[in-house]
């Protein structure tokens, strides 16, 4: 499948996009993090996030028996960039 039906597919939920707006504040965070601050069921969260590593938008790292997601760098998939500076523009017109 094209990379950029995978992303706006992946984008298409409220749920990925909250974690994509957490990430983008917190840089990394824990599986259990992110299902605490989301609130979705911790297996919710689980599946959002392999929806969203499947589109390359967040990559894991496992330390110490904790799994930790971050944004995936952009300069491996061009349209990252885009898709995290129309979250930020989300964000911030949502805040004022």
């Amino acid at each position: 499948m094209d990379p950029l039906i995978l992303i706006f597919k992946a984008v298409s939920n409220e749920n990925r996009v909250k974690i994509i707006e957490f990430l983008i504040q917190n840089e990394e965070a824990s599986l259990e993090t992110l299902s605490l601050e989301i609130e979705p069921p911790y297996k919710t969260v689980d599946r959002n996030l392999k929806i969203l590593e499947k589109a390359g938008l967040v990559k894991q790292r496992r330390w110490r028996g904790f799994v930790y997601y971050s944004l995936q760098d952009s300069k491996t998939l061009k349209y990252n960039n885009k898709i995290f500076d129309l979250i930020k523009l989300y964000i911030k017109n949502r805040q004022r």
